[in-house]
């Protein structure tokens, strides 16, 4: 279990004032003799001991809440407002419970002295409190360590309470009377050091003014009525004169403090409000810095700025600039219509000499306010919003009727307008990381989706050796290659490249999926195919897309395959250790939806001999660039073939992407690779 140490120090030191009391208690019941002063010397050092125990313990309760001058000095207001009852209607009260009480007194009994002592606490208790009000007032905003005056005023003021008794032996009054005056007289110096009204914003200082006046005239009244001649007095002082006399010192301190206080506060009055104004721009300006670094709609953060320009800079309505090419557009108006603040717009800037200006400036609108506006406007300041150095829009603040804008207002505008132009900044690089992060996340979909539309494996057939390689340029792209088991001994392949890149292309590839694998259930003749894609791509394709393609068809009991190509890269054939080009003909799907692509299309078939390959692959491969920006090209690329052709087709592709790798290595890839290769075996 864990030990709060601060716990315990409060209340060890309330057990200390409780202890105190006690004493006292203890020595004003049993040895309640008044006649001597060794005896009234003893209570008097008991009562300031206990006083200085319940001040400490004050002190420990006041240092763990947060509170306001303004609180201190309406506490101070009541607890007079209750010394005040309990002084004027001391008497009243007694009277109903004793008889003869005044003359009683002296000599008290048992009940009587209990009532005394709870009286006397009562009185103890409140102005222990207000002199712990005034060393916290006394020490708020303090810049300098000022503790040794006021340390040496409260050393004089026990000494001026316990020498009060000195006062039933007139040679010795001088004494007294020294300390009290030398008291009054630390107290004034130290009354005048009052550093925290300037802090006040103008209400609390109007507050304070009224509060000081009552509370300055209550503590007068107090001290006029803590005579000896009331039973207030004779109960304080017959408990305690140095208690008697610490209550009349409490009470000077606090008329003396609140008149000054008033004073102060009536001179700091007139530059309350350039206080509140600045105030307002650092609190503003703290606040804005923290927008900053938040997380916040673009829209929001206008009305923010525009809301605290009007703050910062003291000014009737507020707007934001952006240029949008060579456009300007108004956001977030705070207290002016779109129609007017477009008005001025245009008015600023019909000057070139504005239009790409640094800095702030101010403009006086004269009559052009009162000819073109629904509003009259004396004045405008604005301030330029830089963005990575380069002026991209304005922050406009503007004044009504006679009143302008001064240098003090357009240094405020200034300085917040650089805040200004981070957050915008700063808002503008959110909006784009979150559209990229969410695109990122479409594009991981689609690059599932994409990857689940392609082969999950090659198909196996004896004799037949079949190898496919799919790297995208991005997320996604737009290649396309698959296979079609039609039967026991017919494989039917395609390979297509959708124009573009990106999420457009692939969702055109995943269509053109579906087409070919319906249109190889009841068609089997590659032209045939290709002519009725291009009939439905009719109803999906705009005239920017377009899709080149070669469809084949390998009929492994005949050993042949037939082929028909729209627009796609070369196939090419592998044989006798040399590189042929099939380049049937036809155009692109999407290119033309009438008889000119049908007529367009060429059929071949090749008769299959033992090692033949089939490569068919995308112009990502073959356009390829290095570091100079030079094509991998097609002499490359039969080169690997050729090197590579005693292999199975993975040794082949394998052997390719090798060769595409280490060509580009210092260069990014720009476009899809595709590459599919089929190998045959002569059947044996």
């Amino acid at each position: 279990m864990a030990i709060n140490l601060r716990d315990i120090f409060r209340n060890l030191k309330l057990q200390t004032f409780i202890g105190a009391a006690i004493i006292l208690l203890i020595y004003k019941l049993f040895l309640p003799s008044n006649s001597s002063f060794v005896f009234r010397f003893v209570g008097d050092i008991l009562v300031l001991v206990t006083t200085a125990t319940l001040v400490i313990y004050f002190i420990e309760q006041l240092s763990s809440k947060t509170i306001s001058p303004l609180s201190l000095v309406m506490n101070v207001g009541i607890l007079n407002v209750i010394l005040f009852c309990l002084i004027s209607f001391s008497g009243s009260i007694f009277e109903l419970f004793f008889e003869n009480v005044t003359e009683k007194v002296q000599n008290p009994g048992f009940v009587l002295s209990i009532a005394g002592f709870i009286y006397a606490f009562l009185i103890l208790g409140s102005i222990a409190y207000i002199f712990l009000a005034f060393k916290e007032l006394y020490f708020l905003k303090q810049k300098r360590n000022a503790s040794t005056y006021f340390n040496t005023m409260i050393v004089f003021i026990i000494l001026a309470s316990v020498s009060y008794s000195l006062k039933d032996y007139p040679e010795l009054s001088f004494i007294k009377n020294t300390f009290l005056i030398v008291a009054i007289l630390l107290i004034i110096i130290n009354s005048l050091k009052i550093s925290w009204i300037a802090f006040l914003v103008k209400k609390e200082k109007i507050s304070l003014l009224i509060l000081s006046v009552v509370i300055s005239i209550l503590f007068v009244v107090n001290l006029v009525n803590n005579t000896d001649a009331n039973l207030h007095g004779k109960l304080l002082y017959g408990f305690s004169p140095a208690l008697a006399q610490l209550s009349t010192i409490i009470m000077i301190y606090g008329a003396i403090y609140f008149s000054i206080l008033f004073f102060t506060t009536l001179f700091h009055l007139p530059t309350a409000e350039a206080f509140d104004r600045k105030a307002q721009e650092v609190s503003s300006l703290q606040y804005f810095s923290k927008l900053i670094t938040q997380v916040l709609d673009f829209n929001e953060l206008g009305e923010t700025v525009t809301d605290i320009t009007t703050k910062v800079c003291n000014a009737d309505a507020a707007w934001i600039i952006l240029k949008d090419s060579a456009d300007m557009k108004s956001i977030a108006n705070k207290n002016i219509g779109y129609l007017d603040a477009n008005k001025i717009n245009e008015y600023i800037f019909s000057n070139d000499k504005y239009e790409d200006k640094q800095g702030t400036f101010i403009i006086k609108l004269n009559k052009f306010s009162d000819e073109k506006l629904s509003e009259k406007y004396s004045s405008l300041a604005i301030a330029s919003l830089k963005m990575r150095n380069d002026v991209k829009g304005f922050l406009v603040a503007a004044k009504k009727g006679e009143f302008i804008f001064d240098d003090e207002d357009k240094n405020a505008l200034g300085t917040f307008s650089d805040y200004a132009s981070v957050a915008i900044e700063n808002s503008r690089l959110l909006e784009e990381s979150i559209e990229k992060e969410r695109m990122e996340k479409e594009l991981d979909v689609a690059r599932e989706i994409q990857m689940k539309i392609l082969p999950a494996k090659n198909p196996e057939f004896d004799n037949l050796s079949i190898s496919s390689v799919f790297i995208p340029a991005f997320e996604v792209g737009g290649d396309y290659y698959d296979f079609f088991e039609l039967g026991k001994d017919k494989l039917g392949f395609i390979i297509a490249d959708v124009s573009g890149k990106g999420i457009t292309a692939a969702f055109v590839m995943a269509e053109i999926k579906g087409i070919f694998e319906s249109l190889t259930q009841t068609i089997d003749t590659p032209k045939e195919i290709l002519v009725k894609a291009n009939q439905i791509l009719k109803r999906t394709l705009d005239r920017k897309t377009f899709i080149s393609a070669a469809f084949g068809l390998l009929d492994t009991k005949k050993e042949e395959i037939t082929i028909a190509r729209a627009g796609h890269c070369p196939i090419i054939l592998l044989r006798d250790n040399e590189v042929k080009d099939l380049r049937p003909a036809g155009i692109g799907l999407g290119l033309h939806f009438g008889e000119i692509f049908e007529k367009s299309i060429e059929e071949i078939k090749i008769k299959l001999k033992d090692d033949d390959t089939i490569v068919l692959y995308t112009d990502g491969i073959t356009e390829a660039k290095n570091v100079a920006l030079e094509d991998f090209g097609d002499g490359h690329f039969e080169k690997a073939l050729l090197e590579s052709n005693n292999q199975d087709a993975n040794g082949i592709a394998n052997k390719v992407m090798r060769e595409i790798t280490e060509f580009s290595k210092d260069n990014s890839q720009h476009d899809d690779i595709t590459l599919v290769i089929l190998k045959w075996k002569q059947k044996k």
